[in-house]
């Protein structure tokens, strides 16, 4: 064993008593991980370009469409597509009554231009609502990490001043990994027996006043 003295700010102290008290073996701030450390997650997406050949691979997957150049804004549904590009280019209604792809699939429809369209594929039921799409994907979401945290409490304490930068944000608790016997556990063991000696000092300091 070695002895080694540590010079520590006031915040450093802080945060060592939080995190013994907060973390130690088998405390709910763990959930049921072993020497934990927890991430801030925020949701982001991949887009895979639609195909028809790809429609029963991605059968469960949101497909979803754009209709600006610089590619900011997807929406859920055909139709929302639609409503939000009259709405955005402050004219008036669409001439004619909105209805799904799946509706007017295989049928002849007349077009806002005043002419006939057989409505066979996507290309079709945009182009008889007079839309210019930038983009159809299958749009699958994920969790990113951007930031990590000894101490649970902080995780969310950052989502809470963070929310505006982050997108639908949750914690997420990680383990070192299977018998990851290297660096991370010693110094997890050494932190959590700083902060219990700090929080024991703190105790004794606390008795003999009130003695």
């Amino acid at each position: 064993m070695k002895k080694v003295t540590v010079e520590l700010t006031e915040k450093q102290a802080e945060f060592l008593k939080i995190f013994s008290e907060k973390q130690y073996e088998g405390a709910e701030d763990n959930v049921c991980t072993y020497k934990p450390f927890h991430t801030v997650q925020t949701k982001r997406y991949n887009y895979t370009p639609y195909s028809e050949d790809l429609t029963d691979y991605y059968d469960d997957e949101d497909l979803v469409f754009c209709t600006d150049d610089a590619y900011e804004w997807w929406y859920k549904t055909e139709v929302e597509a639609i409503e939000d590009w009259y709405d955005g280019r402050g004219e008036e209604e669409c001439p004619i009554e909105i209805k799904s792809f799946d509706d007017l699939r295989w049928k002849e429809i007349i077009g806002v231009d005043g002419e006939e369209h057989s409505i066979d594929s996507f290309e079709d039921y945009f182009k008889c609502y007079g839309v210019q799409l930038t983009g159809m994907s299958w749009r699958t979401k994920y969790y990113e990490d951007v930031a990590m945290f000894f101490i649970l409490e902080e995780a969310k304490r950052y989502i809470k001043y963070q929310r505006h930068n982050l997108v639908e944000p949750r914690t997420y608790t990680h383990s070192a990994g299977y018998a990851n016997k290297g660096d991370y556990y010693h110094f997890w063991d050494l932190l959590m027996k700083m902060g219990q000696e700090l929080n024991k000092e703190a105790q004794l300091i606390t008795s003999a006043v009130t003695l």
